[in-house]
């Protein structure tokens, strides 16, 4: 089940109904019973696959509580614990990967395997908010979950089992302990965030992944074209997985709980350091308490510091996915934070020298492009299908040196002038809304109004209905996210 079908609607005003009439304890089971509805709609095995992954970890986090259990041998139920759920993840996600590489580098003694197997939608999330949460128990920083019941909500809880955000035990947990009351302005911010989610997903990034899809179908563009197509996809890869959180986020409120927040407006950063500080939030904080600090952080010296954060990003580019040009986008985003790192003192006077009103907008605006130009060349890596690819597109864009830019062809991907006019209006408006929200501006206030908030709200709605058409060959519910 999609967020952006009807069915969902349908399902998830039931639920919303139900669980504010509802006592405490009913409402957790509702919750419970929701999200292994929403879980197994299309695949309805896939649930033993959460059930078993929720049963382990929560038998494990009883087991690992300093507060239960002092002996040595807790360390050895972590290390057991965490190989099961990410040996699991191995096979379904890495198997086909590795099998495919031994034989590469030794065709005449390993055979040419294919391994057919499901990916359960959602496994790298649920996996890492289990481990996660193990890490905790280990560590002291949060008291083994005792309500099974409680546990399993925090596993499934379904606006985030699919795509996160990545769900923190120590924050969601207690929430669950209390009594939420019925409050119209949660309900009012969540429905509020959700529709402005869906916004971005079926008017912004469906439209432009039209676009992106036709180009990566094989077409032979202009450079300038191509220069378009690898810029227009930081904005499609933005606009679903943003969308995807606002709607998570904005169902979580709608139910009176908070899950973390995934995005702080990053294609408004001045450097790529910045960027990854505001990029999916939830997982780079799982990879900065999880792995960066385990390693040593930044506490002993530079080379050690530029080791930890190259490795961090290798392994984060293998989480998105197993090929190589994964890993590949993983190390460059590395090395850009490298190099940054290694020019900070430079940078830093060039910055001071730019203090005074005009400097400071120019030299502000120039990092920003340059942060900008840097992720997208990126991002390059990470959509391609592979290597051969890569090379058939930086071919194209190389062809530059030799015919010059060439024309603009995207009319001939898809874009009209009406849809370009309606990408550069909602592009504008969710650029401002990024820009208020870097300035601290919520919408409490708007919640609290009436005329104001339902204005807004069905601008958003109707703009969505007229304009989130989705083109030819294109699957409307497949968020980018949902493959890793």
């Amino acid at each position: 089940m999609s967020f952006t079908t009807f069915s969902f609607f349908g399902f998830f005003l039931a639920v919303l109904l139900l669980y504010y009439l509802l006592p405490h304890t009913a409402r957790k089971l509702l919750l419970l019973a929701a999200s292994y509805v929403f879980y197994m709609w299309s695949v309805p095995a896939l649930g033993l696959v959460l059930l078993g992954t929720t049963l382990l970890s929560y038998g494990a986090g009883r087991l690992l509580d300093p507060r239960r259990h002092a002996g040595k041998w807790r360390v050895w139920v972590l290390a057991g614990c965490c190989t099961v759920h990410f040996g699991l993840l191995f096979v379904c996600k890495y198997l086909q990967m590795v099998l495919d590489l031994a034989f590469r580098l030794a065709p005449g003694l390993v055979p040419q395997t294919t391994v057919d197997l499901v990916l359960p939608v959602g496994i790298s999330f649920f996996t890492f908010a289990v481990t996660g949460y193990l890490f905790d128990v280990y560590r002291g920083k949060l008291a083994a979950e005792r309500n099974v019941l409680d546990y399993a909500v925090f596993t499934a809880f379904f606006p985030c089992v699919l795509a996160g955000p990545i769900g923190q035990a120590r924050s969601f947990l207690p929430q669950l302990k209390q009594r939420i009351p019925f409050q119209a302005e949660a309900v009012k911010a969540g429905v509020l965030r959700f529709v402005f989610g869906l916004f971005q997903k079926l008017v912004l990034a469906d439209h432009i992944g039209v676009l992106v899809n036709a180009a990566y179908g094989g077409a032979v563009l202009s450079p300038l074209s191509w220069i378009a197509v690898i810029l227009l996809y930081s904005l499609q890869i933005y606009f679903d997985f943003s969308g995807y959180s606002h709607m998570a986020i904005g169902l979580a409120r709608a139910l009176g709980l908070r899950v973390p927040e995934n995005f702080n407006a990053p294609y408004l950063s001045t450097s790529v350091s910045s960027f990854w500080k505001k990029w999916h939030i939830s997982l780079t904080s799982w990879f900065r308490e999880y792995l960066y600090f385990p390693l040593g952080g930044s506490r002993k010296g530079r080379l050690r510091t530029y080791f930890n954060i190259l490795i961090v990003f290798a392994v984060s580019g293998l989480w998105h996915g197993a090929a190589v040009h994964y890993v590949l986008w993983g190390l460059l985003n590395g090395l850009l934070q490298v190099l940054e790192r290694m020019t900070d003192r430079p940078r830093k006077r060039l910055e001071q020298r730019c203090q005074s009103g005009a400097r400071r907008v120019l030299w502000g605006a120039v990092c920003g492009m340059a942060t900008y130009l840097l992720i997208s060349l990126t991002w390059l890596l990470f959509r391609v299908d592979g290597l051969a690819q890569l090379r058939f597109i930086l071919g194209q864009v190389l062809g530059l040196f030799r015919t010059g830019l060439g024309p603009l062809q995207l009319a001939e991907l898809g874009m009209g002038r009406r849809l370009g006019l309606v990408l550069a209006l909602s592009l504008g408006l969710c650029t401002a809304v990024d820009a208020l929200w870097l300035r601290g501006c919520r919408m409490r206030r708007l919640t609290r109004s009436v005329l104001p908030y339902y204005a807004v709200l069905c601008a958003l709605i109707l703009l969505t209905a007229v304009f989130g058409v989705y083109g030819a060959g294109f699957d409307p519910q497949d968020f980018v996210y949902f493959k890793y």
